[in-house]
């Protein structure tokens, strides 16, 4: 029985806060042999401690903004979405699983959470990168659906994404913050033509990977999940 921890996002109905969880995530995980468990933003130590010593491995997914003043930058005008609670809830749960040395995979947010939690830094809008080279980042800001692929990734030769997915892959894009300066023990294996950091591991811990695109909404893609899992069992 392998227990995959999946961290929840906070949503607000009838101004009150609710657990939410794309169910992609719980599909993907179940169908690639694990068990996911869904994790309440709780920000308390024990709490947090107690999460990461009963799960064999950690998901962080997609979803809104990080706060700025979380790699010592003011808030401008691109940034939307802030949930503070959520912030270091996500921060706390990183630390104490690579502590532990867990198996964890960041997706979307979730790569960003991890270089942040690192002491990397993000750009706040990829326009801030300022290259001219015209890639889909965002792409139901430019009306495809999430369905659909719309750029490419390049792999470092021999990374266990090269492995998995050949030397490149198509990919889907629903995001405008990017990575900025890796954070310590974090290497990048696959980026954009444009340079953009698509995906990372960590030098220091047995595995840990995170891509900016979502693989959850791709069978085509599921081989990460199964070597996250893979990696959960050892």
């Amino acid at each position: 029985m392998t227990l995959i921890g999946i961290s929840s996002l906070n949503k607000k109905i009838n101004r009150k806060t609710n657990m939410r969880l794309p169910i992609s995530y719980i599909n993907s995980v179940k169908n690639c042999g694990g068990i996911p468990i869904g994790i309440p933003v709780v920000n308390d130590e024990t709490y947090i401690g107690d999460i990461v010593n009963k799960i064999d491995g950690l998901i962080i997914p997609g979803g809104d903004d990080i706060n700025p003043k979380l790699f010592h930058e003011e808030t401008n005008s691109y940034t939307k979405g802030i949930d503070d609670e959520l912030d270091e809830f996500q921060i706390k749960l990183v630390l104490k699983a690579l502590e532990k040395d867990i198996p964890l995979l960041g997706i979307c947010r979730g790569h960003q959470v991890l270089n942040v939690a690192l002491s990397g830094s993000l750009y706040q809008d990829i326009s801030e990168l300022k290259r001219d080279i015209l890639i889909v980042h965002n792409q139901l800001k430019y009306g495809y659906d999430d369905k659909q692929i719309v750029h490419q990734v390049r792999f470092k030769k021999n990374s266990i994404l090269e492995k998995l997915y050949g030397e490149k892959i198509m990919t889907n894009s629903f995001h405008h913050q990017i990575i900025k300066q890796l954070g310590d023990g974090l290497k990048a294996i696959g980026h954009t033509r444009d340079g953009v950091v698509e995906a990372m591991i960590s030098k220091n811990h047995r595995f840990v990977v995170s891509v900016q695109w979502h693989p959850e909404r791709s069978e085509e893609q599921f081989s990460l999940f199964r070597k996250f899992i893979e990696a959960c069992n050892k």
